[in-house]
């Protein structure tokens, strides 16, 4: 299931950026590290009880009376994003993801752990684009498993 710490790599990008398995465990799949094991993060993620919560976000341009080609993060729950503006700045949306899950989402303890180190790894990424919200997604367990489990289509 990935590496030591149950999440796959916990990135999106593979282990080229540094932040992926920096133990001496490796990824503990016998793999090596050199596949951008999005798959074992989206299965750490989706197994994690986020609540009534879906715990993603989206990347999108003309929100909030925002011109077309302004783009912000905004959470993909509409709990959530009911007590929070979209954001230029992800770790705003990640910080208000992570605080909802266990205030109103009804979330486990260790889905917010999750959630809040993918917040840690969102911030060391820097970077404020679709593969921001990408690697969000794949840190937290991938739109499609939630929209699934919560009976909707993808």
């Amino acid at each position: 299931m990935g590496n030591a710490n149950g999440m796959g790599n916990a990135n999106a990008n593979g282990n080229g950026n540094g932040n992926g398995n920096a133990n001496a465990n490796g990824n503990g799949n016998g793999n090596g590290n050199d596949n951008a094991n999005a798959g074992g993060a989206a299965a750490g993620g989706a197994a994690s009880d986020f609540g009534t919560c879906d715990p993603t976000m989206s990347f999108e341009g003309g929100r909030g009376n925002r011109p077309a080609t302004e783009f912000t993060f905004q959470s993909n729950d509409a709990v959530i994003a009911a007590n929070q503006q979209e954001a230029l700045n992800p770790n705003i949306i990640t910080n208000r993801i992570c605080d909802e899950l266990g205030n109103i989402c009804g979330a486990s303890d260790a889905a917010i752990a999750l959630c809040e180190d993918a917040q840690a790894q969102i911030l060391a990424l820097g970077t404020r684009d679709q593969t921001t919200a990408d690697a969000w997604n794949s840190l937290v367990g991938g739109g499609a498993a939630r929209a699934m489990r919560r009976g909707m289509r993808a």
